[in-house]
């Protein structure tokens, strides 16, 4: 269903599932989580859930769960620039978190952005981190030095990256690939950007990095998953995709498209299950 809410003078859309609305039914419950999931540069919400082959749809199904897909203006997600230079997407997502616990009360809210919906992400967890449950991050990685123009609230979230080695778009290795051919200073790679907020969450604890089980149907791509834990400190998880394009991985996509390959090892969105132990299905399956 779509809704618009009034943010800064400017009328802000949505798409809203819920259990019964573009999904199938289930016994009712009450509504324990929102997952807002934001598009990359060129889409928006609606293309977004097709992109994903709707693999996020399915969390809305248990009833529990409101998944969301904002629209960006203009196709776009502002993720540097001041305010009063451009769009306030920010204040945007601030409104959206703020009108679900309106609803529903204080219940976890959890955001996710792939490509610049993930560069969002990264600027949503350092300024409005007391809004968020956590965060997820799919084929976007920290700017260059000094690309971080905006404030910090210093405020500790578990995070969960994926992305993939072969990504042409935002590369694996760091923005601006090609940076130090011309004496630049490149980004931080997949790794670092994870390492980073490792740091921010204050776990000085070695990752543990193992092999996920691989699947023929994923051909040549593999995964790894490194994990940043620490008693007391949100954790912070790394899905490298070797092989892997710039892409959501999910069960219907098929092997190579034009963003590149995908993988059938992993599913963004039941890694994000597991990750976040709130979007598990209740009552347990059995």
């Amino acid at each position: 269903m779509r809704q618009e809410i009034l943010v800064g003078g400017q009328t802000r859309s949505f798409i809203v599932l819920t259990a019964g609305s573009g999904t199938e039914p289930t016994a009712p419950h009450s509504l324990e989580a929102v997952v807002i999931v934001l598009h990359g540069s060129s889409q928006t919400g609606l293309s977004m859930r097709a992109f994903s082959g709707n693999s996020f749809d399915k969390l809305a199904e248990t009833g529990r769960v409101a998944v969301v897909y904002p629209d960006g203006l203009k196709k776009l997600w502002n993720h540097k620039k001041s305010a009063h230079m451009a769009t306030d997407d920010v204040a945007f997502l601030a409104a959206l978190a703020d009108h679900f616990h309106r609803l529903h009360g204080p219940i976890p809210v959890i955001v996710v952005g792939f490509s610049n919906g993930g560069q969002l992400v990264i600027r949503l967890i350092h300024e409005i981190p007391g809004k968020l449950h956590g965060a997820a991050i799919i084929g976007a990685t920290l700017p260059r030095p000094g690309g971080l123009v905006f404030s910090d609230k210093h405020q500790p979230l578990p995070v969960m990256l994926v992305h993939g080695t072969h990504d042409v778009v935002v590369p694996y290795g760091g923005e601006g690939w090609f940076a130090n051919l011309f004496g630049k200073v490149r980004g931080p790679s997949a790794l670092q950007t994870a390492q980073y907020f490792a740091r921010r969450n204050l776990i000085s604890a070695p990752p543990v990095t193992v092999a996920l089980p691989h699947r023929r149907e994923s051909g040549r791509t593999s995964v790894t998953l490194s994990r940043f834990e620490q008693d007391g400190h949100p954790p912070v998880a790394l899905y490298t995709v070797a092989g892997g394009g710039h892409v959501v991985p999910h069960r219907r996509r098929k092997t190579i498209s034009i963003a590149g390959r995908t993988t059938q090892d992993i599913s963004a969105v039941e890694a994000l299950t597991e990750f976040f132990p709130v979007l598990q299905p209740w009552p347990p399956a059995r």
